[in-house]
């Protein structure tokens, strides 16, 4: 089915509802106009084989996905998702295929909204993954300096802190103005450096991540 530049592959009517409902979503917080959206489409296909996924998967990034993956985006706007009754072979909830759906959007609103630039790790899952669970407290057992994860990419691929970027932009959301701000950041960020972007809309990056550690986790950097 297509619906204004959304293609869903599913032969279930509910999960292509939860899918409308998240592009929908998805396109008032980043004010996209759908019929500008390069490629001009945005393919979700649900897969009901975990063989498949991982076949796929496999494909288009030349590697196994982790086994806590349960959806991915790839090239040209297209979605993977398995089946939510597949989730928990993966360790997840099915509860969390709506979340998950949004999560994976996420990533191509912004990839679009980029283009042809590419953004720190931090910031783009931090992002996704706030928009996606934002009615969710994450624990968060240790804290990672944000600007060492931004320019050491092996620092996010060993703590995979996707809980503390989450709350981080919560915490920007909560604080310095709303979802609208964290959008006006992404788009500067097409034209300029990151910690630049970010001075331009919410201020001054250290003494902010320090008041994140504080409000949110109780301590300082140090």
């Amino acid at each position: 089915m297509s619906l204004r530049g959304l293609i869903i592959n599913s032969d279930k009517l509910e999960d292509k509802k939860i899918i409308k409902r998240s592009f929908n979503y998805l396109l008032e917080v980043f004010q996209f106009n759908p019929t500008n959206i390069s490629p001009y489409k945005i393919e979700v296909s649900i897969l009901n084989s975990i063989e498949k996924f991982i076949d796929i998967y496999i494909k288009e990034y030349d590697k196994e996905p982790p086994e806590y993956v349960i959806g991915f985006y790839a090239k040209n706007g297209r979605l993977f998702i398995l089946n939510k009754n597949l989730f928990e072979k993966r360790n997840h909830s099915k509860n969390e295929f709506k979340k998950v759906i949004v999560h994976e959007l996420c990533h191509i609103f912004i990839k679009r909204m980029l283009d042809p630039k590419n953004t720190f790790r931090w910031i783009e899952e931090g992002i996704c993954q706030y928009f996606a669970f934002r009615d969710y407290n994450f624990k968060i057992e240790k804290v990672r300096d944000l600007k060492k994860l931004s320019y050491d990419k092996s620092l996010w691929e060993k703590f995979h802190p996707y809980g503390q970027a989450a709350e981080f932009f919560k915490f920007l959301s909560k604080n310095y103005g709303g979802d609208k701000r964290i959008i006006e950041f992404l788009r500067k960020i097409k034209e300029k450096n990151e910690f630049v972007a970010f001075k331009e809309v919410f201020g001054d990056f250290d003494k902010i991540q320090n008041n994140f550690f504080k409000e949110v986790l109780g301590k300082d950097l140090k």
